[in-house]
């Protein structure tokens, strides 16, 4: 009789790990939150005892737990509870939606909404048409890609800002034909809002990500990495110490908080594999949607070449000072000249890079120069890109970015060329779905197969390779692989099973795919009901396996 017997067995298996089906296994092992076998069931059957818990995976593969390796989570919980402005078609079908969310929370307190986005609309958004729906209360309404405010006269009388007001550097405040400012407002111009969007934030949102880990949970994630302020940081170091559920938080360091943390003496990487500091977080520029990313040519059909949110030589120097104290950088740059003055900032003080515990990274990257293509591998600069980006805003980069979309969301190109690739989300701007994501990065078709075969199709990658970008590669730039990321014994019981074999799907099919079981330090944290779909995963011995 086995001394030592396993907590749980999943059995009828296709366990994937670094980047391929596992040769030989169908089955796993699990004791005490450590994976101890990975091999033929046969075999480990030997290491189950009376009280093992079966867990038949039909077939399915069984990846390590995902991670979104790019997510605003307390943003995305807050978002959950707000009105949502996405996909409305026009600006009368947001205004309504507003109207009826007025309606139904009356009061003086202010309304923040977000989601809406304005590149389709008939007429743009601006003060006056909000002021006819909202009348004196306060309305902070966030784009879809939250680089853009639209507001009504309260808020921007609360916020002090009048025709008289000079865009601030890295931003612009819109304004109308008499010059005063029309109720939209750019990049580092939506700054004196956040004062009033303060006043509605309160001590519920602890509870409100409880509910949305829950979520993640569900689509399989089990560590984020989160780009948030000092205030997401108490909430998420509480969440990650506290019962109730639970996931692994590499925690980036806000531009504002550098100062502090070098002089406390914070490097990248302190803490553990439940919550560890990550790259301080730089803007170089702004986005797409609102054509703010910094381009090295014109946006198509316009003078426009963007907005450097950190002029170059100051980017240049911050990179240099968090780097040279022992903290990476993480920088948001969407743009291919926002990508090429953040790799420049990288490359002066590649030395300095090398000794700090995390690798730098460049967010986003969602157009990049092909001379600047080898650059991130030589530099070891990880791409931190979200896929659903590309299937969201493929029309948009078709239409501005015309002549050189062949560069655009170039996931295998980076890959080529020896880049680390990490792959999430952008929660709240997108659903944190890994099904979803994995979808686009190997089809890079919208939901409904459109265009057919694939917006600029030489950049799709392999399906094992969309799942290292959501397993092993976040996993190396949290500092915890290969004790997360990866099934192999000694690691850490982090695992998803499937609700089918992936390899084995249509391309198309991935979309749909769901985690049936999804295991974190050895405990079940979400089962798929039994209704989800016919291939069931069943589980033997008592059902449930330790689920919170």
């Amino acid at each position: 009789m086995n001394p030592f017997p396993c907590d749980l067995l999943v059995l009828n298996a296709r366990p994937w790990s670094d980047g391929a089906p596992v040769p030989g296994a169908d089955a796993i092992a699990v004791r005490s939150g450590v994976i101890t076998a990975v091999g033929r069931g046969a075999e480990l059957e030997g290491l189950a005892g009376p009280r093992t818990r079966r867990a038949d995976a039909a077939g399915a593969t069984v990846t390590p737990g995902l991670s979104d390796a790019h997510l605003h989570l307390v943003q995305w919980a807050r978002s959950l509870d707000e009105l949502s402005l996405h996909d409305s078609a026009n600006r009368s079908e947001a205004l309504a939606r507003l109207a009826r969310h007025l309606a139904a929370h009356p009061g003086d307190e202010v309304v923040v909404g977000r989601g809406w986005d304005s590149n389709g609309w008939d007429t743009p958004p601006d003060r006056v048409s909000l002021d006819r729906v909202t009348a004196d209360r306060p309305v902070l309404l966030h784009s879809r890609d939250f680089h853009s405010l639209w507001v009504n006269s309260a808020a921007l009388a609360r916020a002090g800002v009048t025709r008289a007001t000079p865009d601030p550097d890295g931003g612009r405040i819109e304004r109308d034909a008499a010059g005063e400012p029309s109720g939209v407002l750019r990049e580092h111009a939506v700054r004196p809002f956040a004062a009033l969007e303060a006043r509605v934030e309160n001590a519920s949102d602890l509870e409100r990500v409880r509910r949305a880990v829950r979520r993640l949970h569900g689509h399989g994630v089990t560590a984020v990495h989160d780009f948030e302020g000092a205030g997401a940081q108490r909430v998420l170091r509480v969440l990650t110490r506290d019962r109730g559920p639970r996931v692994r938080v590499l925690m980036h360091i806000a531009h504002e908080g550098l100062d502090a943390a070098l002089d406390l003496g914070l490097g990248s990487g302190v803490g553990d594999d439940w919550f560890r500091l990550g790259a301080v977080k730089l803007f170089a520029d702004g986005t797409l949607g609102s054509r703010t990313a910094a381009l090295l040519e014109p946006y198509d059909g316009t003078t426009l070449r963007g907005l450097d949110l950190l002029p170059p030589a100051e980017l240049a120097a911050i990179v240099a000072r968090a780097l040279g104290g022992g903290l990476s950088v993480a920088v948001h740059a969407i743009g291919d000249r926002a990508c090429r003055v953040s790799l420049d900032a990288f490359e002066a003080v590649s030395g300095a890079a090398a000794r700090v515990a995390l690798p730098p990274r460049i967010e986003h990257a969602q157009l990049v120069d092909p001379a600047d293509m080898p650059r991130f591998g030589r530099l070891g600069v990880a791409a931190s890109m979200q896929p659903v980006h590309c299937t969201s805003d493929l029309d948009l980069a078709g239409r501005f970015w015309k002549g050189r979309v062949s560069s655009s969301y170039p996931w295998r190109s980076l890959l080529e060329h020896g880049a680390l690739l990490a792959f999430g989300s952008d929660a709240p701007v997108e659903e944190p779905s890994v099904a979803h994501g994995l979808h686009a990065a190997v089809t890079r078709e919208r939901g409904d197969g459109t265009p057919a075969g694939g917006f600029v199709p030489g950049q799709r990658v392999k399906l094992d390779d969309a799942l290292a970008a959501y397993t092993s590669g976040p996993a190396k730039l949290a500092g915890s692989w290969p004790r997360l990321g990866r099934l192999a014994p000694g690691a850490t019981a982090d695992l998803v099973v499937w609700s089918g074999d992936l390899h084995r799907l249509p391309p198309g099919a991935l979309r749909q795919a769901f985690p049936r079981l999804t295991v974190l330090e050895g405990e079940v944290v979400h089962e798929a009901p039994a209704s989800r779909g016919s291939d069931d995963l069943s589980l033997g011995a008592g059902g449930r396996v330790g689920a919170r």
